[in-house]
């Protein structure tokens, strides 16, 4: 349905003015003006055309764009701690108007500043005295430069397509909630403009579907592509930069449009290209945005080495500055970590978006980056997922490609001497930093992980560096009292230097102690803050830092300072440190005791969790001096790390926390999913092929689940692979008579393999999946299997008892005759795409698969549902463990 124009709107708004009846009251709500009287038309409600987004987020500022169906007033951006009144934020700043395009689209952008370091803030948007969005996003500001805090980003590559998979990457990060997200170029199709990026009536980028799911709360820094590189004032006008800009501008990054020329490829020809590049710090990690993308049609890879990274050019100023400012910052910037990010790929088994000779290798851009000790380089351009080895001899920098976006998908070409693993999926990454340690998780459009590597990046040897944490990170008081935390020390490299211990940010009157002053790197020490009376009711960001002889880093604390209360109570949480492991829970007991007055209702509330972790409590809220469970279950993605969790009790009159230490750790070394394939076809034959993504490895368990329209007659009569590995007939499940044949094999302690053959004696129509495990016992690994076979709406394989807690359960459930969605029912598995065989609809068959590790010795089955009924077979098959 359209919206109704700006002239309608007015019109409408006469017509109930003028036709207005009398209240029963005698007042009127409007009066019929006499003929000839002037009449006033109330303007109509500006209109949020595109929803608000976040670039450009420092420890101290961020930026919020959008855009609205109106120039004047400009929209106003309220903004405050998210501790505080987000009803009506103290802050406020007038949006700049940036451009206009399409029919009425005004885009504006609005700087928050005076921000605190890695604080959450909310904010609001209004125009012409018309709340926009109805609530109050809340967003973290950066962590400050140098903290060692754990935090977690985004990437993201080709995605701008409006497609349904790039909305459902979106959705994933959206899940996620990184800390910002960086996209490696192509951020829009096909040629960058304004109408491909939309708004929320449609689009590319900004469509509802998509950077609305992630922009009101999760900042973007992206990188430029060739889509979009020629006319790329849209890229600068939609994600403008301003803050990290203005930090490393003399020192010669850039981000603007520039005249290059006297280029091999450009000759005398003279273009406005864009210059986009620059580095910002997280943390203690610094984060390098460049430009390795060029015009197509102007030398592509060749063009953008000849301007951006092969020296200076004569006649051309521009020329080469890219590579002057980034190796002088990577000399001048030391960090903890050092991430890279452009379009073009270092490395890529694809035939039509290859490999970027003219920057790999030791005596190129590969080099320079590897030399100054980058860590990771992550590129896109080809439109799949790939993990490469370190290419540079002695060097452990790595490169990744994250090309699957959105826009549809490129295929894997080959397996070269480079390539780790590399698979055609729709995924983003997801980037964990945690000390040393650097985890990243691929994560495809389904929520699905695959191919997770975590590393660990020490600094430089020879180097003597420490971190610097407090727990709690939280901490709230009543005016003339005082809160402890503990400063925590550890050495990250080198020899142990004493560390002397300093804080500030404090509100006025209030002090803070250490004891002790200084410590050695490794050591402990306790933090007082101690308030006054008078000291004034709000929320504060205490920064704690930490100097040594060679280094300096620092934490921070958010303290609220509370006005006392008649009724109070007090909340503490016992153990207030616990451990468990990824895809289990862990519990601890929340206590609330009477300080003074009546005793009343504490609502409890947990924040600071992990992804994909969940907390409840039993009961939800207690009277004061009562208790209550607090049960924390993470997920089997949780990234791995210690959290602090903020428990919150709220009164009617008085609201307190308290912290506990959350550490998630790897299960024990057990089953683990290497990677999958399926296959089907679209008529009848004697044989399928399944291929891998990439060779299996030696040692690991193959398990083949197929759907074969047949029943008693015309089974699987073998499976064969690349390898000839010994695959062993599990079980076939089927009903004479019901067509429906479902059954699995498996290849213990298999040889590397890159496909695998199912072949029948007579043509039929089969679709099959295949799943790789390490962790399995080598010899004899089946423990368990059960299987039936039936006809219905709900399938199940019957219940199989392990012999061992931590078996592999791996299931499947084949669908006969009608092409259904298979629903799995039973909780625990980790579910693979459905693969269907449509035999143009006359015989088809589907078939779905899932695994999980188990962690009891409970009976188990694999059940499923499906919306309407159909020829059916399940099967389950239980592994030992290595």
């Amino acid at each position: 349905m359209s919206r109704p124009t700006r002239a309608a709107v007015s019109l409408i708004a006469l017509l109930v003015s003028a036709l207005a009846p009398l209240h029963n009251d005698g007042f009127a709500v409007a009066s019929l003006p006499s003929l000839g009287t002037p009449i006033k038309v109330a303007a109509a409600a500006p209109i949020l055309l595109r929803d608000p987004y976040l670039t450009d987020a420092t420890g101290s500022s961020a930026m919020v764009n959008l855009a609205t169906d109106t120039s004047s007033p400009a929209p106003i951006i309220s903004w405050g701690p998210a501790a505080g009144n987000c009803a009506s934020p103290p802050s406020s700043v007038t949006a700049t108007y940036v451009t206009s395009f399409g029919t009425n689209d005004k885009q504006f952008k609005a700087q928050l500043s005076g921000l605190q370091p890695n604080t959450n803030y909310c904010y609001r948007v209004a125009q012409a005295g018309v709340d926009l969005l109805g609530a109050a996003p809340i967003f973290t500001s950066a962590l400050g430069s140098g903290a060692t805090d754990p935090f977690s980003f985004a990437v993201i590559g080709d995605w701008g397509a409006g497609t349904t998979d790039e909305a459902n990457v979106l959705s994933r990060i959206a899940a996620a909630k990184p800390a910002f997200i960086v996209t490696v170029g192509d951020n829009v199709y096909n040629s960058g403009t304004q109408t491909e990026y939309g708004d929320l009536r449609g689009g590319n980028a900004f469509g509802p579907q998509y950077w609305p799911q992630v922009g009101r709360t999760i900042p973007a820094f992206p990188a430029t592509g060739n889509h979009g590189f020629s006319g790329s004032v849209p890229y600068f006008q939609n994600w403008p930069q301003d803050a990290t800009i203005a930090a490393c501008a003399q020192s010669g990054c850039r981000y603007q449009r520039d005249t290059y020329c006297c280029t091999g490829t450009l000759g005398t020809t003279t273009k406005t290209y864009p210059s986009s590049w620059y580095a910002f710090d997280w943390g203690g990690t610094r984060f390098y945005i460049l430009d390795g993308a060029w015009s197509d049609s102007t030398g592509a890879y060749l063009g953008d080495r000849q301007a951006h990274f092969n020296g200076p050019v004569a006649g051309c100023a521009i020329c080469g500055a890219e590579l002057t400012w980034l190796t002088n910052d990577l000399a001048s910037h030391p960090a903890a970590h050092r991430f890279a990010f452009w379009h073009y790929p270092l490395y890529a088994d694809s035939s039509s978006q290859g490999s970027d000779w003219f920057l790999d290798g030791p005596d190129n851009l590969e080099g320079v980056l590897a030399s100054y000790g980058v860590n990771i380089v992550f590129n896109g351009h080809a439109h799949f997922y790939e993990r490469n080895y370190p290419q540079i001899a002695g060097n452990p920098m790595l490169s990744y490609v994250t090309g699957g976006g959105g826009d549809p998908l490129g295929g894997v070409s080959g397996h070269s001497s480079f390539d780790a693993y590399a698979k055609a999926i729709y995924h983003y990454l997801r980037v964990t930093v945690a000390g040393a340690s650097v985890t990243v998780t691929p994560t495809d459009e389904n929520g699905a992980t695959f191919d997770v590597q975590t590393y660990n990046f020490s600094p430089p040897s020879g180097t003597n560096d420490f971190s610097i944490s407090a727990n709690p990170s939280t901490l709230s008081v009543i005016q003339g009292q005082g809160a402890t935390s503990t400063i925590s020390t550890a050495v990250v490299s080198g020899a142990a230097q004493t560390v002397t211990l300093s804080a500030s940010g404090l509100p006025a009157g209030a002090t803070a102690t250490f004891s002790p002053s200084a410590v050695t790197a490794g050591g402990s020490s306790t933090l007082t803050m101690t308030t006054a009376s008078s000291t004034p009711v709000g929320d504060y960001s205490i920064t704690v830092t930490g100097t040594g002889a060679s280094a300096s880093h620092a934490t921070t604390i958010s303290l609220a300072v509370n006005a006392p209360v008649s009724d109070d109570f007090s909340i503490s949480a016992s153990p207030s440190s616990v451990t468990t492991l990824q895809g289990q829970s862990v519990t601890s007991s929340i206590t609330t005791a009477l300080v003074s007055g009546s005793a009343q209702t504490v609502s409890l509330s947990a924040s600071g969790l992990p992804a994909g972790a969940t907390a409840t409590f039993s009961p939800s809220a207690v009277t004061a001096g009562g208790s209550s469970t607090l049960t924390m279950t993470t997920a089997s993605s949780t990234p791995v790390g210690n959290y602090s969790i903020m428990v919150t009790g709220t009164g009617s009159s008085a609201t307190h926390s308290t912290s506990i230490t959350l550490t998630v750790n790897s299960p024990p070394l057990g089953p683990r999913l290497v990677q999958a394939t399926a296959a089907g076809e679209s008529v009848s034959s004697t044989t399928l092929i399944a291929t891998f993504p990439t060779a299996t490895a030696a040692g690991h368990l193959l398990v083949l689940s197929a759907s074969v329209y047949s029943g008693a007659t015309n089974q699987i009569t073998r499976v064969t692979d690349t390898a000839n590995n010994a695959w062993v007939k599990i079980g076939s499940f089927y009903t004479a008579g019901h067509y429906s044949d479902g059954e699995m094999w498996y290849a213990a302690n298999a040889n590397p393999a890159t496909s695998v053959t199912v072949t029948l004696a007579t043509a039929t129509v089969v679709a099959m999946e295949v799943q790789e495990f390490s962790g399995v016992a080598t010899s004899n690994p089946l423990d368990v299997k059960s299987g039936a076979s039936n006809t219905g709406t709900s399938a199940a394989s019957g219940p199989g008892t392990p012999t061992a807690s931590t078996d592999l359960a791996v299931g499947f459930i084949a669908g006969h005759g009608s092409i259904r969605a298979i629903t799995i029912t039973t909780a625990g598995y980790t579910a693979q795409p459905q693969q269907t065989s449509t035999n143009a609809g006359a015989t088809p068959v589907s078939v779905i698969t899932g695994y999980q590790v188990l962690t009891s010795m409970a009976p188990l089955d694999f059940a499923g549902s499906f919306p309407g009924a159909m020829y059916w077979a399940a099967g389950i098959a239980l592994f030992k463990p290595a």
